[in-house]
């Protein structure tokens, strides 16, 4: 099933696609859809990476990172110190 729905890009998109259609005598429209889809598929593959890695995280499973814990450490012991 297919909806129709429409947006606003600029001209020089609109003219970007437009010369792909000509040079593939490809639709236009499946020329944006495929770009979209391929969007969509990168962002969503890059949200359930970064939910996997907090998981992990949270469950004590990520990989130790020992010059942040350091420089976190550091920053504690600064912080607790008197001024002199």
């Amino acid at each position: 099933m297919a909806i129709t729905t429409s947006i606003r890009m600029p001209d020089e998109i609109h003219d970007q696609y437009e010369t792909l259609a000509l040079a593939t005598g490809r639709m236009r429209n499946d020329l944006v859809v495929e770009a979209l889809r391929g969007a969509a598929d990168r962002q969503l593959h890059e949200i359930a990476m970064i939910q996997e890695g907090l998981a992990q995280s949270r469950a004590g499973l990520g990989t130790p990172n020992r010059r942040r814990d350091r420089a976190v450490q550091g920053r504690r012991h600064a912080s607790c110190r008197l001024p002199a």
